[in-house]
């Protein structure tokens, strides 16, 4: 097997003009909203500590971090990036995989290609092309990688990273295997850190080494050539059930950007059916009296334990990660938006008696994203729904014109409105930007009027 080799090649000599233009269309999808849900945390106090550590680190001031308009080296603004981009945890899912790889891929590429002062067309090839090398590892990796305790976003996104740089330094088919290697050997995130600053902090990181692993390469740093499929590889050490071969399945032709979905919601993607579900079942309720519901029973796969099984949260971000929240909270207020998911409302009485009527149970034939709900009252009437996919899956799509509302809706108190109009225009035809500074331009913040200016000087 030689899965590494073929699947550098296959980087080095994919072209623009060879990926077919509705996998370029939904990337643009994914670049948007990457952008949109790192512009919005910036309001959160993480970014602070990691903007100020980034300053305190200083170097070469040669990329931006999005939203703070502070200009800082490569691999510190991919890190910072990268964190922020995960830490609303509103990012994109590839289902398939399990795995969040727009946030791994898209900071690092961006700041690469904003030094080299790269084009939009650059920039959309690159992020294909390691989103493609991400999800097919994550594939062949298996869903036991994740049960087994890993942060599949964190240890696989490493590869996603290195190719995409990769692609933008023009390596070498040796040199991406090279990449390849020692984005492999770099593979760290534990899911015991869900619900802390660490999920986050493991995006930014897995971007960070894809970076380093490009760079190096690039200069002639060596690595294994068999990371993936060799005997003590990635998959055979970080996998259960290994299947190297899933890695080249179709390679070409089948682009696993399309596999996309979108958050809707600002909650671990395994309890939105859940939440669609409540938000469905209180319309036909009308009116939520806590006092009259008796019970309310939750059906969900196996991962919705294992990621979002906090019974008992006791803060915002820990209620992220609880389906008995998630569940409550939709049902009470109608909505999972980010501004519901702080330290008062997982706290609020009212929300804690609800949460704790909820009764999750395994049932083993869901889809990963599915959830069967049944809300009963004392009377003995039950509401009862089945969501086979939520809002933003690729069976249950979302236009570019909902994910644009989005985008306004996290960046408006960011950034000035006509930036973020002009913003979302230039994404819907990245291909034809000559320079990513300009996409860089219009991120920046209110009070940082200096960094209006295009850096395409």
């Amino acid at each position: 097997m030689e899965e590494t080799q073929k699947l550098a090649e296959f980087l080095c000599k994919t072209s623009y003009q060879s990926i077919p233009t509705d996998a370029v269309e939904h990337a643009k999808l994914c670049i948007l909203d990457c952008l949109g849900v790192t512009i919005a945390a910036t309001k959160k106090d993480m970014a602070t500590m990691m903007v100020n550590f980034a300053q305190e680190m200083g170097g070469k001031k040669e990329a931006t971090i999005i939203g703070k308009g502070v200009r800082t080296n490569v691999l510190l603004a991919s890190l910072v990036n990268g964190a922020l981009s995960h830490l609303l945890d509103f990012d994109d899912v590839h289902a398939l995989s399990g795995i969040h790889p727009s946030i791994n891929i898209l900071p690092a590429a961006l700041a690469v290609a904003e030094s080299k002062k790269l084009s939009g067309r650059d920039l959309l090839t690159a992020f294909i092309l390691g989103f493609e090398t991400e999800a097919r590892i994550g594939i062949a990796a298996g869903l036991t990688h994740y049960e087994h305790g890993w942060h599949s976003t964190a240890t696989i996104g490493n590869f996603g990273a290195a190719a995409a740089v990769g692609k933008l330094l023009n390596l070498t088919p040796t040199q991406m295997v090279y990449a390849l290697g020692m984005a492999g050997t770099q593979a760290a995130g534990l899911r015991q850190m869900f619900g802390t600053m660490c999920k986050p902090f493991h995006a930014g990181k897995a971007g960070m080494n894809g970076v380093i692993a490009a760079y190096l390469a690039a200069k002639g740093f060596t690595s294994s050539p068999d990371v993936i499929e060799g005997k003590g590889g990635f998959l055979e050490v970080y996998s259960k059930n290994p299947q190297p071969e899933k890695v080249l399945a179709d390679l070409g032709n089948d682009y696993q950007v399309l596999a996309t979905g979108f958050k809707l919601h600002a909650s671990c993607r395994v309890t939105h059916a859940t939440i669609d579900g409540m938000k469905i079942i209180r319309e036909e309720m009308s009116q939520v009296n806590i006092q009259d519901i008796e019970k309310i029973q939750i059906k969900v796969p196996q991962i919705v334990f294992q990621a979002a099984g906090k019974q008992e949260p006791k803060t915002g971000l820990e209620g992220k990660f609880s389906i008995y929240f998630c569940a409550a909270l939709s049902l009470l207020h109608g909505k999972a938006s980010e501004d519901m998911f702080t330290d008062e409302k997982v706290n609020d009485p009212l929300l804690i008696a609800l949460r704790r009527k909820v009764e999750a149970k395994l049932d083993e034939s869901l889809g990963i994203f599915e959830a069967k709900i049944a809300v009963r009252l004392k009377n003995g009437k039950t509401y009862q729904k089945h969501i086979l996919a939520p809002k933003g899956e690729p069976e249950n799509p979302i236009t570019f014109a909902e994910l644009e509302d989005k985008f306004e809706n996290l960046t408006a108190m960011v950034i000035p409105k006509e930036n973020y109009i002009k913003l979302a225009e230039m994404i819907r035809h990245l291909e034809e930007v000559t320079n990513v500074n300009e996409v860089i331009a219009l991120t920046c913040p209110f009070y940082e009027k200096k960094c209006q200016a295009k850096r395409s000087s």
